[in-house]
């Protein structure tokens, strides 16, 4: 049994870690949740600060004044209901106690499950779902006996819907969850395999496809994965599944798509239309029809007094009929209620199907019917909400109102009344609005609606000037997004510009095309830089700012040209030193040729690390040295943060772990001032490494675990900081002996870092593993892998790995005999990521 707090108009759950009203997640992070949840649970009672502190901390030692801006938080959202502000009482220099109102509700498991759980990333739903009890019976029934079902139908017939309350229903049948995966906003194919990864969390290398990269990803994990949209990317979704399904055996596939994938065993379900009325039924016999609860229940919302009666029946029954019982067809067409009567409606659909009905006959007549809706629609608006309407279409992910104004405005229509005239749009529901308690409102249309405003958008001979317009206005959006990125706590800049990644994708698709705007591609694509970083999208960062890079001319700014080049360097990263410490040279480079004063210092300590990867220690000290005093002057915490990481690194590899640790601490604590929790997080296990160095293994072990065990449980992980504290776990766990341990703990961690292609950072401690179990052949392969793989990118081992090389060859010496250890080297080297793993691994 699960329990949950009714506070109020809130809900609280603690297990899930979220407060909701009225269904809707209030902007609280997961701290101020725990918070509440420990003052809620001892509802007017006094708690005294210590105990907050370890319930919602736990394990973890934290300032005080933490506490403060947590219930400062939790004050801020509660003053949504009248003396919500004032639930939490302050007991001076004690502690706090909680006096709103408390009901501890009990949810059933069951029904817990049938919700949109903590273990998916599915979007709640906005609307009530109706009808389709059928097909839900019938699907569940399949599911068990297939890996791969394709839910097949004509557009607008509900396939999403429909196969997202399937998802949420069966999610508890999946031991890693359900992963959500929207296919609708791309326009190339080819980023298929980057939607998925970057909902998986899994990040590509160069030398290595994405589509590996997730199948290795998924190939031990029992997942269900549902591919939203994939009738624009066919072929490139089916390749995507046909290469995850063969390599995991406990994956299953739900896909939605105009058409099946054609994948060998996949299960095809069609989705046919809602059930239709009896023309010459009651009332009340009517209302049984899918179509018709659909069409009331929305209608509904336009006009909340509007009932299905004696009177209105037949009426409504015909609308349902002619639309054909298609789900988008009936909202559409409710959605008039509130300006025409049903008669009108009957009237007005009645002649747009006169005129589709000598229209191609080569067209599904469900698409013909699709279609009309839709031209009904566009045939109700105004010349000028038909110019905003397909002007939005040039949107890819949803857009702001401010974005709308921008870009569907010009000389004849001011923005001002466009923000007017999409409010019109809203209210005929051919565009959805998501409006929530705190921030802006966001806008989006329909794929479908989308694409017919596309058409409508080319036959007025606008696409190009609209899609520049598009392109000028992220470039602004995005003009100081690098430096906010400096400045700004990570949450609140993903808020401001993550949303955008389509709009960023389409845009940079279009400029830097033959027939874009190259100068507007380029101040996009280094703007744009710390996007692809923030939501780990590596390989498509680099992919878009080398094409940008290629593009630069006599004309392009220095400030565009160093805003690529550092975050190039800074996507290459510790895989790549080589590539990185070029691109870093020359950030440097343009940012002292503009003066920017802070560019400079942060791009020095980029150029910093990078020589501290390739074991260039002197040129890495002058670098930090002249960082130093312009990052002191900016006095911006995540920039100094990341220069006493860099020197606490240098000094690592130097030999002075002492000093190191104290750098990391500092780097610790400035990055969580500057809200850079993932950094935050990274610096704990850099510090449990620290440890291991300084010789203390049992405390390593245990920061490793808790380093862990934080990660599991953070949004803000990445595949890479999972897998290098799990690979440097299992390395510890070696040197103490434990090597039962050592091996599980590589098998979860090393998949995870050779998809990012840094597996071969770890090999050292695979192969002392494996010379401690007497398989030396294999130790000494893996070594002759790892030694040719820092040979090759020209990087030193760190401390903890040049200890287990050392010790690892003084076992080969005494074991083989001369020139034994040589060939097995020599095999080793020409070894890939993949061989190298698999066979350090094996049993």
């Amino acid at each position: 049994m699960l329990t949950v707090y009714e506070v109020g108009a809130f809900r609280l759950d603690p297990l899930a870690g979220v407060l909701t009203r009225s269904g809707v997640p209030q902007s609280l992070g997961s701290r101020a949740v725990g918070v509440l949840a420990v003052l809620v649970r001892n509802a007017h009672s006094y708690v005294e600060k210590n105990a907050i502190l370890d319930a919602a901390w736990p394990g973890v030692v934290v300032e005080e004044g933490n506490l403060t801006v947590q219930i400062s938080a939790i004050r801020r959202v509660l003053a949504q209901v009248p003396g919500g502000d004032r639930w939490v009482e302050t007991i001076a220099r004690r502690g706090y106690r909680f006096v709103g109102p408390v009901k501890e509700v009990t949810l059933d498991e069951n029904r817990k499950s049938a919700g949109w759980s903590k273990r998916s990333n599915l979007p709640e739903p906005l609307t009530s779902f109706i009808g389709r009890e059928r097909q839900l019976a019938e699907i569940k029934r399949l599911l068990p006996k297939t890996r791969l079902l394709t839910i097949v139908g004509v557009g607008g017939i509900g396939k999403t819907r429909l196969a997202l309350q399937l998802a949420a229903e069966v999610s508890e049948a999946y031991r890693d969850g359900v992963c959500f995966v929207e296919l609708a906003p791309l326009a190339d194919p080819s980023l298929v395999p980057n939607a998925a990864a970057q909902v998986l969390g899994v990040r590509d290398v160069r030398g290595k496809s994405l589509t590996e990269a997730l199948s290795v990803h998924v190939r031990n994990r029992q997942l269900l994965l549902l591919l939203d949209n994939c009738e624009h990317v066919l072929d490139a979704g089916a390749m995507l599944v046909d290469a995850m399904l063969t390599k995991a055996a406990d994956l299953t596939v739900i896909a939605t798509s105009r058409e099946p994938l054609r994948v060998s065993g996949e299960q095809v379900y069609r989705l046919s239309p809602f059930t239709l009325p009896d023309a010459a039924a009651s009332a009340e016999a009517m209302a049984q029809s899918e179509a018709v609860q659909l069409f009331v229940e929305r209608a509904r919302y336009r006009r909340p007094d509007f009932e299905l009666t004696q009177g209105n029946a037949r009426a409504v029954g015909n609308v349902c009929t002619r639309l054909d019982g298609i789900p988008l067809a009936l909202e559409l067409a409710a959605a008039r209620v509130h300006a025409l009567s049903i008669e009108q409606i009957n009237e007005r659909l009645d002649d747009r199907f006169k005129l589709l009905t000598d229209g191609s006959r080569a067209a599904l007549p469900r698409q013909q019917t699709l279609h009309a809706t839709l031209d009904w629609s566009h045939g109700l608006l105004s010349r000028r909400e038909q110019i905003v309407l397909r002007r939005l279409a040039v949107f890819l992910g949803g857009f702001s109102l401010d974005a709308a104004s921008f870009v569907a405005s010009d000389i004849a229509l001011r923005g001002s009344e466009v923000t007017d005239l999409l409010s019109r749009l809203v209210a005929r529901s051919l565009v959805e609005a998501e409006i929530g308690n705190m921030g802006a409102a966001r806008y989006r249309l329909l794929e479908t609606t989308r694409g017919y405003a596309a058409e409508r958008l080319a036959e007025a001979g606008e696409t190009d000037d609209i899609r520049r317009r598009h392109a000028q206005y992220l470039c602004d959006l995005f003009n100081l997004a690098p430096e906010n990125w400096l400045r700004m706590p990570d949450m609140d800049w993903r808020a401001l510009y993550a949303k955008e990644l389509d709009n960023v994708r389409t845009a940079l698709d279009w400029a830097l095309s033959v027939t874009g705007d190259p100068s507007l591609g380029v101040a996009l694509a280094g703007a744009s830089g710390p996007m692809w970083l923030e939501l780990s999208l590596h390989g498509e960062g680099r992919g878009r700012l080398e094409a940008a890079m290629e593009r630069v001319g006599p004309t392009t700014s220095r400030l565009d040209q160093a805003r690529i080049a550092l975050w190039l360097g800074m996507l290459f990263g510790e895989a790549e030193p080589i590539a990185a410490g070029a691109a870093k040279t020359r950030a440097v480079e343009l940012y002292r040729e503009i003066a920017d004063a802070t560019g400079l210092g942060f791009s020095l300590v980029q150029l910093a690390a990078a020589s501290v990867s390739s074991g260039r220690f002197e040129r890495a000290a002058q670098s930090l040295a002249e960082a130093w005093p312009l990052l002191e002057n900016a006095r911006l915490p995540k920039p100094l943060a990341r220069y006493f990481d860099t020197a606490g690194f240098l000094l690592r590899q130097t030999g002075d772990p002492v000093r190191a640790r104290e750098h990391f601490e500092r780097a610790l604590k400035l990055f969580r001032n500057a809200g850079a929790e993932r950094e935050a997080l990274r610096m704990l296990g850099n510090l449990a490494d620290l440890t291991w160095s300084l010789g203390d293994l049992d405390a390593s072990v245990a920061a490793f675990r808790e380093s862990v065990s934080r990660l599991r449980n953070s949004p803000l992980t990445t595949a890479n900081m999972l897998g290098f504290n799990l690979a440097n776990l299992a390395g510890v766990l070696t040197e103490k002996g434990d090597l039962a341990e050592a091996l599980a703990a590589a098998r979860e961690g090393m998949p995870l870092l050779t998809s990012t292609g840094n597996g071969w950072i770890h090999a050292d401690h695979l192969a002392l593993r494996a010379a401690l179990v007497d398989k030396f052949d294999v130790a000494a392969r893996i070594a002759g892998y790892a030694d040719s793989q820092y040979a090759s990118k020209q990087a030193p081992r760190h401390p903890n790995e040049a200890r287990a090389r050392t010790r690892l060859f003084a076992l080969l010496r005494a074991h083989f005999k001369n020139g034994e250890v040589d060939n097995l080297l020599a095999e080793g080297a020409v070894l890939n990521d993949d061989e190298a793993c698999r066979f350090a691994l094996e049993d």
